[in-house]
C-alpha cells in the first residue's frame, strides 16, 4: 500500500513596510500566526518599501504552487488585488477574512468575512 504524504497547501506573505504601523517582527509575527491557524505552509515573507517586485512574483504563484497570499490589510496590495486574485486566494488579517481567487472569467467573488480570525 502506497504511503501518501500530505502537504499543507503553500502560501506566500508580503507587507509593505511603508504602510506598517507596527515594528516588522510584529507584523511578521501576526503574518505567521494567520498561516498556523489556517494550516498553510508559509513558504516565505516578503518584507518591502514599494510594490516594484510585485509583477514578477505574482506572476510566480502559479508555477510555484502557491495557493494564498497573505497580508495584513488589502492596503498592502493597493492597486494589485485583482492581478493577485487570478492566482491565488488572499486571505486578510485586516479585516480577517477572505478575498477568493477569480476562478469564473468576469465574474468576482466577494470577501468572506471573519475566516482566519484569532477568535
Amino acid at each position: 500500500m502506497p504511503n501518501h504524504v500530505l502537504r499543507r497547501p503553500w502560501a506566500y506573505a508580503l507587507f509593505r513596510t511603508d504602510k506598517c504601523p507596527d515594528p516588522e517582527s510584529d507584523e511578521t509575527a501576526r503574518i505567521v500566526g494567520l498561516a498556523e491557524r489556517l494550516g498553510f505552509e508559509l513558504r516565505e515573507v516578503l518584507a518591502t518599501d514599494s510594490d516594484a517586485v510585485f509583477a514578477s512574483l505574482f506572476a510566480s504563484f502559479e508555477l510555484s504552487g502557491i495557493s494564498a497570499l497573505l497580508v495584513p490589510s488589502v492596503m498592502h496590495v493597493t492597486g494589485w488585488m485583482d492581478v493577485v486574485r487570478y492566482h491565488v486566494d488572499v486571505w486578510t488579517l485586516d479585516p480577517p477574512g477572505r478575498w477568493p481567487r477569480h476562478r469564473t472569467p468576469g465574474i468576482t467573488a466577494a470577501f468572506i468575512p471573519g475566516v482566519g480570525s484569532a477568535r
